[in-house]
């Protein structure tokens, strides 16, 4: 499950990113969900705003300091501030009374739409992967009627949003750099994504209930550079700190997590903060008839035989 979470993550955070600096993309996708919380919290108001080409006024949206996004992604306020300073001037956001949003004439732009068409795609592989391998606990009863041919790509984004941005600030919270955090999901994958979903841990927290070293592919540096489009001194420079630390190993063939450092307390925690977080995303999903609507385009096989 985790494997499937962490490949799920980086294609996300690959999505909305574009061809934007990935710290950019950061900042926008928090101010974006900065500015929703009210509708977000209000699940009747939410569903309102739940399609494609709808979304709330800018007057409708909540503005959030630069102070309060610095604090949010465990970053220095200079470096918020200079960030969000760049993305006005391209018009992405806008500084308005109390703060900063982003309009909706940039949620509603043909870039925009298609990266919430691609993340909605990816959301409901991810929902259906982990549905089919029975890995997905009772989810409550949806609260509203959703036809399978309708697709709330908004409200389906922002709960997906939700969940990376929290699955980041727990990175951020242990290691204290959000580049440091993707770089260590990057190199997790990398070891693992070969191996089937036939294959996995035991159901302890020891060293030995995870995928063996012999069975994990050590990554270069120059791979993870690629796949997250970083500099590669920029790659080496921050895996250099995860050696430090003893979150991975250096291979002939590469960097490596190694099962003992993933059976880490700290590590497990991490993976406990997950599965909640999932939960979370599913039960919000569930409740507003998402899932009932894949179930009726692509059926369980055991829903079918029945």
């Amino acid at each position: 499950m985790a494997r499937l979470a962490v490949a799920f993550i980086l294609d996300v955070v690959a999505i909305a990113r574009g061809r934007r600096d990935l710290l950019d993309a950061l900042l926008l996708a928090t101010i974006v969900q900065a500015n929703l919380a009210p509708t977000a919290r209000q699940p009747d108001v939410q569903g309102g705003y739940a399609w494609a080409d709808s979304a709330p006024a800018d007057a409708e949206r909540r503005p959030v300091s630069v102070n309060a996004l610095a604090a949010s992604l465990r970053l220095p306020f200079e470096t918020v501030r200079r960030r969000v300073r760049g993305l006005a001037l391209r018009r992405l956001c806008r500084r308005v009374e109390g703060g900063v949003i982003v309009p909706t004439r940039v949620l509603l732009s043909p870039e925009y739409l298609k990266s919430s068409f691609d993340g909605y795609e990816r959301m409901r592989a991810f929902y259906y992967d982990l549905r089919d391998l029975g890995f997905l606990p009772r989810l409550p009863p949806p609260t509203v009627e959703l036809s399978a041919e309708l697709a709330p790509l908004g409200a389906v984004n922002r709960l997906s949003t939700d969940y990376v941005l929290r699955v980041v600030d727990t990175i951020m919270s242990h290691l204290g750099d959000p580049l440091e955090g993707l770089i260590l999901l990057a190199l997790l994958h990398g070891n693992t994504e070969h191996l089937s979903s036939d294959v996995r841990g035991g159901a302890g927290t020891g060293a030995e209930d995870f995928v063996s070293d012999a069975m994990r592919r050590p990554v270069r540096v120059a791979e993870i550079a690629r796949r997250l489009r970083l500099p590669a001194e920029t790659v080496r420079r921050h895996a250099g700190g995860l050696l430090e630390r003893e979150l991975c190993a250096r291979t002939p063939d590469g960097l490596m997590i190694p099962a003992a450092t993933l059976a880490r307390p700290a590590i497990i925690a991490l993976m406990g903060e997950n599965l909640i977080n999932l939960q979370r995303m599913f039960a919000s999903l569930a409740q507003l008839g998402v899932l009932r609507a894949w179930d009726d385009l692509r059926p369980t096989a055991e829903s079918t035989l029945s």
